[in-house]
Order: structure tokens, then C-alpha cells, then sequence
């Protein structure tokens, strides 16, 4: 597996990733036109990249096999998982073929090397309780802090000594 930085070309494979994550029960309640079309769902990938916004791109084989990135998004406009202007909140998706095979947990351990690169203090995310990627966040020292609508919004503390995953 390869990891690399993500681009502004990756913004198709973001969009594909973003839908894993909002389908991930297997319902396909999200399509792209849809995505497009919620002004609370596109605010994750519109105009990808903005000048804080950083990610991270898993290759099997030369196939991208899934994405992580994080957006600072504000009180006027903020995600699911909002919680201050200067919180980025990260999003994650795998391609079904290449779950189970580490690519979340090497992505997220990434993401969250690029987020204290950057001195940020927090990440935030914002999760259904029934799903699975909950485990993985926990693992990680992610903590519940609230809940939106039927999802629990989830922080991790970025102390620079601390160790994850």
C-alpha cells in the first residue's frame, strides 16, 4: 500500500469516497447528484483543496483503495460533525474490494500525522453509532462529545507526544 498527499485531481475519487462513507450500511441513500445537491453534504468536497484543507490517498496496485481528508469548516457553513472554526473535521472512505485490509487505519494514522504537522489541537468527525469505522476512530482516541441528529460527533485530542493507533 502507498500512501500520498491528495490533489485537486483527486476530487472525483473524494466525491466516490464521501459516498462510501455517507452509504456505509450498504443503503444507497447518497448518490452524486444528490451529494451535489445538499449544500450540508458538498461542503466537504466543494472546491477541493482550500488553502487549509489536507488529505490522504491509499494505492493497492496502483488502484486508488480509499481516501481521508479534513476540512475547517465554519459556524456559518458547519459540518456533521462541526465543532469550532479551527477543528478540522475529517471524512474517510475505503472502496468496498480493499476493506479489511488495514487501508482505514493506515489512512486515518496519516490524516492525523498531517493534522499535528499542521499544529492543529483537534480533529473532529461525526459517525452513526451502528458503524463499524466507530471501532477504528476509538482505537485511535477519538471521544464522543455530542450528537447531531442520529450521529455522534466524535474529537481527538492532538497532543504532540501522544501515540495512536
Amino acid at each position: 500500500m502507498q500512501l500520498r498527499p491528495a490533489t485537486a485531481d483527486d476530487l472525483p475519487f473524494l466525491i466516490q469516497m464521501l459516498l462510501e462513507a455517507y452509504n456505509w450500511d450498504g443503503t444507497p441513500s447518497f448518490d452524486e447528484e444528490r451529494l451535489r445537491s445538499d449544500d450540508h453534504a458538498v461542503r466537504y468536497v466543494d472546491a477541493w483543496p482550500r488553502a487549509n484543507d489536507f488529505g490522504v490517498v491509499a494505492e493497492i496496485d496502483g488502484e486508488r483503495a480509499g481516501a481521508a481528508w479534513a476540512r475547517a469548516l465554519t459556524a456559518d457553513r458547519p459540518g456533521y460533525g462541526y465543532v469550532a472554526d479551527d477543528v478540522p473535521e475529517l471524512s474517510l472512505g475505503v472502496s468496498p474490494e480493499f476493506r479489511r485490509r488495514g487501508v482505514a487505519r493506515a489512512l486515518l494514522a496519516e490524516l492525523i500525522a498531517q493534522a499535528r504537522a499542521a499544529s492543529y489541537r483537534q480533529l473532529s468527525l461525526s459517525v452513526d453509532p451502528g458503524n463499524v469505522a466507530r471501532k477504528l476512530y476509538e482505537s485511535f482516541g477519538f471521544r464522543k462529545v455530542g450528537v447531531n441528529g442520529t450521529s455522534d460527533t466524535m474529537i481527538l485530542d492532538l497532543q504532540p507526544d501522544s501515540t495512536s493507533g
